[in-house]
């Protein structure tokens, strides 16, 4: 029973390293070019190769964490709006699409992340209703109210997550893409440049979005637009 027990682990070992050492080879990818076999973990702690063959695929690198405390609230509301236009369009069955969104975490911040829906959406509700309005509140109040127009709710007591969440524990995938961060704007904590890379059928990048800026992330409607032209 002893040698049966060591004989498994040593298996399960091999498997697992077979399975990330893939990873190893992740290089920075532009539009055009071929976009690398990854391996990201789920919530359930089971392993995800993307793309898949013969299938689209978009995937979402999120920010994740603005401080150690505090995760990124526009990608909490990015990720409502995409499920919403999901909803309405049928984009992932139309055009047989893979669409995950990807954190440089383990698997076990899953739980953080819904917690934290709340908290984030107060936050854009604080922005585009600023308690003290001057010039600065009032420019930044503007901008949110065109671009996070959306008033949204999520239940933390039953969650449901409608669209996949995929994490990079060891974040292999997220440095050899050139997302990886550890420190951003002042703030020191891990997290991923936000990007969004839009995947044919034959595995080739058709868009990319990779930046820091804030103001300029392609909202839910904009993408549906690209993929119906693109693909």
């Amino acid at each position: 029973m002893k040698k049966q027990l060591i004989i498994c682990v040593v298996f399960m070992t091999v498997l697992s390293c077979n399975i990330f050492a893939q990873n190893e080879n992740v290089i920075p990818v532009q539009v055009k070019e071929k976009f690398p076999e990854v391996t990201l973990v789920n919530g359930d702690g089971e392993t995800i190769t993307l793309p898949n063959a013969g299938r689209n695929t978009m995937l979402v690198f999120i920010r994740g964490k603005v401080t150690p405390t505090v995760w990124c609230p526009i990608c909490h509301y990015q990720y409502l709006e995409l499920v919403e236009a999901i909803k309405k369009t049928h984009l992932d069955e139309n055009y047989d699409m893979d669409i995950c969104f990807v954190m440089p975490y383990k698997k076990d911040s899953l739980q953080n992340w819904i917690n934290a829906f709340p908290r984030s959406l107060n936050i854009l509700n604080g922005w585009k209703n600023p308690e003290n309005e001057t010039e600065a509140t009032l420019a930044w109040k503007k901008y949110c109210d065109a671009f996070f127009s959306k008033d949204y709710t999520f239940d933390v007591d039953n969650p449901v997550l409608e669209l996949p969440v995929l994490f990079d524990p060891d974040q292999k995938v997220s440095n050899g893409l050139a997302l990886y961060k550890e420190e951003w704007g002042g703030t020191t904590v891990p997290q991923n440049i936000p990007t969004i890379y839009i995947i044919d059928k034959m595995g080739k990048v058709r868009f990319k979005y990779h930046s820091q800026y804030t103001n300029d992330r392609p909202d839910a409607e904009y993408l549906v637009e690209i993929i119906e032209k693109l693909l």
